[in-house]
């Protein structure tokens, strides 16, 4: 895991439940976690050596920011398939391992949304969609919606304007989370 965090530049593993609050707030995406080959609990733990396999595995990932009328203002693409991700890659993962980057990518290029599509092949084949939604009330939607190794996935956060504090939503693969988007919302107005 040293090697490709190191590659992020100073992303370190959390735990991938719970609510961050006052702090700079590091998300494995999908990407991450297939290249990384870790579950959700494993996140949590002392980082261990990636198994030359889980960095060989075959990973896109396509992001476009779109403006309010839904024209692509930037673009973002990595892609590898042996060895982990390359120098030319951290744009990308920049991008998608801190939500302070992404809104400030997204409003830098004059958006409001990003969308964004990872696509992991080999043992860990996933294909998640994520959208990156600035929302009426100044907050932030970060939506994961897919498939990794077969089982549907559809969770999230609700971000502050500022991405410093984020609360986690899970709807546990349901097509529709609109009540635990809202609850997270909720909670978040309440810190």
């Amino acid at each position: 895991m040293s090697h490709v965090l190191q590659k992020i530049e100073g992303a370190t593993p959390g735990t991938a439940a719970g609510d961050v609050n006052g702090m700079r707030i590091k998300i494995f995406t999908a990407t991450a976690l297939a290249t990384l080959g870790v579950a959700g609990p494993a996140l949590a733990q002392t980082p261990q050596p990636v198994p030359q396999e889980a960095l060989d595995r075959p990973v896109a990932v396509d992001v476009s920011i779109l403006d309010a009328q839904g024209t692509t203002v930037d673009t973002l693409s990595c892609e590898w398939s042996v060895g982990g991700p390359a120098d030319d890659d951290l744009p990308c993962l920049r991008f998608q391992s801190d939500p302070q980057v992404a809104f400030g990518a997204i409003e830098e290029a004059g958006g409001v949304r990003a969308q964004q599509r990872t696509v992991v092949g080999g043992d860990a084949t996933g294909d998640m969609a994520i959208t990156y939604s600035k929302r009426a009330d100044g907050t932030w939607l970060i939506r994961s919606k897919g498939t990794v190794r077969g089982e549907a996935m559809h969770f999230g956060r609700v971000c502050t304007a500022d991405g410093q504090k984020c609360v986690r939503w899970d709807a546990d693969g349901a097509t529709h989370a609109r009540k635990d988007v809202r609850a997270a919302a909720s909670k978040l107005k309440r810190r």
